[in-house]
């Protein structure tokens, strides 16, 4: 059972990485457009900013729930390091825990944001503010599932974030 599981965070992992690439590439286009055309052209455009902003918010959220499947994140291990195996294996999977608890909060105060905010348009582009919003529930169900997957894992959860224990 647990192979599926993690062959389906391995997926959405994936596919995390592969939309937060695009919607990086998004963020990257509309800002050399809006600076080619307010400094080349003269001419500034409306809806740059707005777009690299909606971009901007889903790569960071995408990227870092992948990040916590692969343990990606910067961490001080200083104390985990210095205690027994057990113990050790004891510490990350109670952070795993916290990192579960992170990840519905963050789901559950992002979905009423979202919402909250479900009426409202962005001002240049007009676009329904929640798609940009939705970005934080999204983010805290994905880094919710893959924080269960590594707590059921059987193997140590230390060793994904080592190289060569991928």
């Amino acid at each position: 059972m647990y192979r599926y599981l993690d062959n389906l965070g391995y997926g959405l992992a994936f596919g995390s990485q592969v939309a937060g690439a695009l919607t990086a590439l998004v963020m990257i286009v509309s800002l050399l457009l809006g600076v080619f055309f307010r400094y080349v052209l003269g001419d500034s455009l409306a809806w740059s900013d707005e777009i690299a902003s909606l971009a901007f918010t889903w790569t960071v959220f995408l990227f870092a729930s992948a990040l916590v499947r692969e343990g990606g994140h910067v961490r001080v291990t200083l104390l985990v390091d210095a205690l027994p195996p057990t113990i050790s294996e004891l510490v990350e999977r109670g952070i795993m825990l916290l990192i579960l608890g992170f990840g519905v909060l963050m789901l559950w105060t992002g979905w009423n944001f979202a919402e909250f905010t479900s009426g409202q348009v962005s001002p240049a582009v007009r676009y329904p503010v929640w798609i940009r919003n939705a970005a934080v529930p999204t983010s805290g169900l994905l880094i919710s599932f893959h924080a269960v997957v590594l707590i059921l894992r059987p193997a140590p959860i230390r060793n994904i974030a080592e190289p060569g224990n991928g």
